[in-house]
């Protein structure tokens, strides 16, 4: 199985509300790029979980209306939900919703490869950032990185 993870985009200094604040102009031409670069990828895509926060949103919809898909808000999917929680809601997920691609924040998107992986290294996920991993199971120290694109 296939997971692809991404990071959203550059967004607006904060203000006001963290989860208010949306994309920049360069944040939605980084993700476009990306896209771009790994469309093959992401075309085979099913499934696309985002994070409630408009950033998030903003930049799964990038994606979805590129391949035709649907986007669908997870509420486990905000930056400081606990790692295990997000593993054991993959763990439970019906297999044919893979490949999944999973728009989220830091510091979980991070934590979500380095756990899956287990190698401990340190994989840097920068804004616009996307990772594909496989993996039979979805559990900690069980994936492989097949790649890490960043922004071009």
């Amino acid at each position: 199985m296939l997971l692809l993870v991404m990071r959203h985009g550059r967004a607006e200094p904060y203000s006001k509300s963290d989860e208010t604040r949306a994309l920049t102009d360069e944040g939605r031409e980084d993700v476009a790029a990306v896209c771009k670069e790994r469309a093959s990828e992401l075309a085979q895509v099913k499934t696309i979980w985002a994070s409630p926060f408009v950033r998030t949103r903003q930049t799964a919809k990038i994606v979805a209306e590129a391949f035709e898909r649907e986007v669908e808000i997870q509420e486990l999917l905000t930056g400081d939900t606990p790692l295990d929680e997000l593993l054991d809601a993959l763990a439970a997920a019906d297999e044919d919703i893979f490949p999944l691609l999973l728009v989220s924040h830091q510091p979980l998107v991070g934590s979500l490869v380095n756990g899956l992986c287990g190698t401990g290294d340190e994989h840097p996920m920068g804004t616009s950032s996307l990772a594909c991993l496989s993996a039979d199971v979805w559990a900690r120290d069980c994936a492989e990185l097949e790649w890490l694109q960043h922004k071009p």
